[in-house]
């Protein structure tokens, strides 16, 4: 869709200096502890789509508990990555890769019969219409099905601001990440999307921060703190008042109700 921002040309990058950093692994193994805390990931196997997948991590651990796995992601060069680690995990034939953004999906009517569980992380925030977006990603579920998303947090870029002493940008409340920037054009508002998630028939059984500790703690102290006991403390506030909503990323663990 016009106005979204696709990362085609950055999967090397996105790789070696996001999901291969420390801020990384931890967003990567918080989520999937979350995910395994509340999903029913190790009983029946699953029909699960995971919408603007990246490189095909959370892919990967699904197919590998034995769930049936559609990834759809819209650049070539992390989808070409995407495929060639799940080829060396041996998970190529488990995970169906589609070049094709979510909306397409959508369109074409892949997501006609639903799903059991519907992964979206860290993509709303890169939609012009994220809310649109949502709504498809909520009608594609089956009755009983569930919804792991994940979404950059609006608080997060204000606390960042206020750190560093940007009061003018406070006040104006310029929160939206410039074009081509790493900051995300459509941030999200945890309260403000718990509350439309609700109002969509859904039932929000989980909500947790995600690199909250890690990103208010200086930078020169990151690497004096070990990753597991920072991982501990994120594990044991993240899902409490006031936490949960404070983290670079929140989050939010859904299920629609057998009727719905």
């Amino acid at each position: 869709m016009a106005g979204d921002q696709i990362f085609s040309g950055r999967a090397e990058r996105f790789r070696d200096r996001i999901y291969g950093s420390a801020k990384g692994e931890l967003r990567l193994e918080l989520v999937w502890r979350d995910m395994l805390e509340h999903l029913p990931l190790q009983s029946t196997a699953l029909d699960c789509w995971d919408a603007g997948g990246g490189l095909g991590q959370i892919s990967a651990r699904l197919a590998n508990l034995g769930h049936r796995v559609v990834l759809s992601e819209p650049a070539e060069d992390m989808l070409a990555l995407a495929r060639a680690e799940l080829a060396r995990s041996e998970l190529q034939g488990r995970v169906d890769c589609r070049q094709e953004t979510l909306q397409q999906h959508l369109a074409d009517g892949a997501a006609a019969e639903g799903y059991d569980l519907v992964v979206c992380h860290a993509v709303l925030e890169w939609l012009a219409q994220p809310q649109q977006a949502l709504s498809g990603l909520i009608a594609a579920l089956r009755p009983g099905a569930y919804l792991s998303l994940l979404v950059y947090n609006v608080h997060a870029i204000a606390i960042g601001n206020l750190i560093k002493g940007n009061l003018r940008k406070v006040n104006a409340e310029r929160f939206a990440g410039e074009p081509g920037s790493f900051t995300p054009p459509s941030p999200q508002e945890p309260a403000q999307l718990g509350v439309f998630l609700e109002q969509s028939g859904l039932d929000v059984i989980g909500k947790r921060s995600v690199r909250f500790a890690l990103d208010f703690m200086p930078r020169a102290l990151r690497a004096e703190r070990s990753l597991d006991d920072v991982m501990a403390v994120e594990w044991q506030f993240g899902n409490r008042e006031p936490y949960w909503q404070l983290g670079r990323y929140v989050h939010l663990v859904c299920r629609k109700p057998l009727g719905g």
